[in-house]
């Protein structure tokens, strides 16, 4: 029987547990989080705006998958993710919700195109994607290397030092930093305020880990913004005494989250030497993985990670029809 599916603009406390506990479920399974990070960030909130929730319920009204549609991107199209609770596979689910997907993102682009992201290389989601006329147009890596091993000492430029991030002093300047840094890469370099905001919210989140590159006269010259991935759940407001079943806790692994340099700066060693700085520091919190995520075709990236003992453990793939 196909299940019966409920289309939302925002989601109710009780539906985003039930989301968050798919979230969980999927996780524990398959060993990746089905959906992406700033899903997850608007998603404990009930969402955002300007997208759609598509539930996926059974005859008994279990939720058996999710998926999320953002319709904010008029010129790359509508952008998609899903989730299907692992004992509900092979039953036609996920086709389903990407059927679903394709009719409502058709109110935004009536040519009918779609972006879906399948996260992992073990999970299905790609064969899905492609039996259903999807073609990969982005792929990225996650590398991830031992903090055991040696690491090389973070030689920084003459004149530039490193400190922390300060909260509600640093915002503004970071986030002028963060967007020249990123001008080719509009998901990063947009960053709002509100962004940066919902992020300082996390549990994950430590200032002690933003590190930023300062010349003398106090102009930001690059960051490395690190993470601590394994110690935390997706919980919703005021849910801090839920418990999850298949939480997806781990040995913690910290990751380099993000690490930009301002385009004046470039050239000087400053990012190699941010990254190293920040190894050495999930190094010193007593961490012994480290991670990262890079476009697949960011050979001058990946060439950089490799010499640096990072290796490709993982890959996550951007379809679009």
């Amino acid at each position: 029987m196909a299940p019966a599916m409920e289309v939302s603009r925002r989601l109710e406390p009780g539906q985003v547990r039930e989301v968050l506990d798919l979230v969980d479920t999927v996780a524990a399974s398959d060993g990746v989080i089905p959906l992406s990070e700033h899903v997850i960030l608007h998603l404990r909130h009930g969402g955002d705006e300007e997208v759609r929730h598509v539930l996926a319920r059974s005859g008994d009204h279990r939720l058996v998958g999710y998926a999320h549609l953002d319709v904010t991107d008029l010129v790359e199209g509508p952008s998609a993710e899903l989730a299907v609770r692992p004992e509900d596979r092979r039953a036609g689910v996920g086709r389903a919700l990407v059927d679903e997907l394709l009719l409502l993102g058709r109110d935004s682009d009536p040519g009918g195109s779609m972006r879906l992201w399948a996260h992992g290389e073990g999970t299905g989601a790609q064969a899905l994607a492609t039996s259903m006329g999807f073609e990969r147009t982005r792929v990225l890596w996650q590398m991830r290397r031992s903090l055991l091993a040696s690491l090389p000492p973070a030689e920084l430029p003459p004149t530039i030092a490193v400190r922390t991030f300060l909260p509600g002093i640093d915002d503004e300047a970071w986030l002028s930093l963060n967007a020249a840094a990123f001008t080719a890469l509009p998901d990063q370099g947009n960053w709002t305020a509100e962004d940066l905001e919902q992020r300082k919210a996390e549990s994950w989140f430590d200032p002690t880990g933003f590190l930023l590159a300062e010349t003398p006269d106090g102009e930001l010259a690059g960051f490395h913004w690190t993470k601590v991935h394994g110690a935390h759940h997706h919980h919703p407001p005021g849910d801090d005494d839920h418990v999850h079943p298949h939480g997806h806790a781990h040995v913690p692994i910290g990751e380099v989250y993000v690490i930009g340099v301002s385009p004046g700066h470039r050239g000087t060693g400053l990012g190699r030497a941010l990254l190293l700085a920040g190894l050495h520091q999930l190094r010193s919190r007593g961490l012994t993985q480290g991670m990262l995520y890079v476009d697949a075709d960011n050979a001058a990236a990946i060439r950089l990670y490799e010499e640096l003992g990072f290796t490709r453990w993982d890959t996550d793939v951007l379809f679009r029809r």
